[in-house]
């Protein structure tokens, strides 16, 4: 009886280590992927001819940039240090 609730134990803890690690990747790979929307729309903007379509694209550059500080932010201390 005991060998059984140590398996099963022993299996919750690997379970949750998994979604551990899974959920620290997960963050990382949010903050790279706002920061990687600021970059296109940044290219965006640049590559814009008329104002309208360099002030929107700027715009959308800034919001993903507040987006990828607020996630870091946030990540803070809690996601892994390993990429």
């Amino acid at each position: 009886v005991y060998r059984v609730n140590w398996l099963k134990a022993k299996a919750r803890y690997d379970r949750w280590s998994e979604e551990l690690k899974l959920v620290q990747h997960e963050m990382h790979w949010t903050v790279r992927w706002f920061q990687n929307q600021e970059l296109m729309w940044r290219r965006r903007s640049g590559e814009s001819i008329k104002n309208g379509h360099k002030a929107y694209a700027e715009k959308q550059a800034f919001m993903w940039a507040e987006f990828a500080a607020e996630g870091m932010k946030g990540f803070q201390g809690k996601w892994s240090t390993t990429s």
